[in-house]
């Protein structure tokens, strides 16, 4: 198995080399193209670089605020014609859209983060601000802010081997919504096996979601979701595995684990009163829930690998052995629900006789 260093490693070194092999739709010798919103680079738009660019293309976005827009856009994967703010079409895959400073090195931390992007998506499904339908795209370096028509999904994700790194994302309630699509339902194979979410912020009560087939077949090794920054003030899961069988439309396939460590999780929300099947069972930090492979999702090092500004895990023996649940939803009721919680009166809510509950914070 690679280590987490080396995947890492590689992956910037594969962003600062601009290099994607196997993509044969690239060029004998790959461009990189500047973004500069005054004025003064190749393009004053990140989409019109996009649009111009090729498998193994670099696009440096230099400081500025970008409000992007890719009306008119067609899916391999669906019918129809949309808007989206940044859109990666399948034929624009292996492309790595980078933040850089006013001397053009690339940001390697989001606190520097100087290109500021906002989005006018306007998609039905959505909206979805920035759509990955390509394989192989790389966005980092980056603040990504709000979509001008509505919140929904910040960034909605489809193709394989996604790389989020070293963002401020300050969508504030918005998502990094990783689907499958393409899901070979005949063999049950998925074609999002691989993603990489490494080094970023996201602000309060911006979720990652994966769902819908993402991550069922492929080495739990190539999912990784390291060194973030998560806060969130309200009752939701930070981070959420959807399976199947839940009763949601859109969670049709089951979803597998992910690699989750050395992230800063904090969460403020405080339950006062309320509807416990809304409050005490959806709050949590890391959660799994429908059908899912639970081999593939190690909770005892969630908890171990992983700094809480406080959290809970309730079951038999935890966090090896934790507490599975159900609860109503607006669908019907999501089985199977496991979590490192937020809350302690949630995890008493669900305990059984002979649990016990453990408390961390760090």
């Amino acid at each position: 198995m690679q280590s987490l260093s080396l995947i890492r490693a590689g992956r910037l070194a594969a962003v600062a080399a601009v290099l994607v092999l196997g993509q044969s739709a690239a060029r004998a010798t790959a461009v990189t193209y500047s973004v500069k919103a005054a004025g003064g680079g190749d393009f004053t738009a990140i989409q019109a670089a996009i649009d111009a660019a090729a498998p193994g293309d670099t696009i440096d976005v230099y400081p500025g605020s970008y409000s992007e827009t890719a009306a008119g856009r067609t899916l391999s994967s669906a019918a129809g014609t949309y808007t989206f703010g940044l859109f990666f079409d399948a034929g624009h895959g292996g492309i790595t859209v980078r933040g850089v400073d006013a001397a053009g090195a690339m940001i390697d931390n989001w606190k520097n983060a100087e290109a500021y992007v906002t989005t006018n998506a306007t998609n039905g499904f959505g909206p979805s601000g920035i759509f990955v339908e390509g394989d192989g795209v790389t966005i980092c370096g980056l603040d990504i802010g709000t979509n001008s028509a509505g919140q929904n999904k910040t960034i909605e994700v489809i193709g394989d081997d996604f790389s989020l790194l070293d963002c401020n994302v300050s969508d504030a309630g918005g998502s990094l919504y990783i689907n499958d699509w393409r899901f070979d339902a005949g063999t049950d194979t998925s074609h999002v096996q691989s993603y990489l979410v490494d080094g970023n912020c996201f602000e309060d009560g911006i979720s990652i979601d994966i769902s819908n087939g993402a991550g069922y077949t492929g080495p739990v090794s190539g999912r990784v979701i390291r060194r973030n920054y998560f806060s969130n003030s309200g009752y939701w899961a930070t981070i959420s595995f959807n399976g199947s069988g839940t009763g949601v439309p859109w969670f049709v396939y089951s979803v597998g684990g992910a690699v989750i460590r050395d992230n800063k999780f904090k969460n403020t929300f405080e339950w006062v009163d309320g509807d416990p099947e809304v409050y005490l069972r959806t709050a949590a930090h890391i959660r799994a829930r429908g059908t899912y492979d639970n081999d593939q999702f190690d909770w005892a090092t969630y908890w171990s690998k992983n700094r809480f500004d406080h959290a809970y895990v309730t079951g038999p023996n935890p966090p090896e052995e934790v507490r599975e649940y159900s609860y109503a939803g607006a669908y019907g009721t999501f089985e199977h629900v496991r979590r490192i919680g937020a809350l302690l009166e949630g995890e008493q809510d669900i305990a059984e006789p002979g649990d016990e509950t453990l408390h961390k914070h760090n």
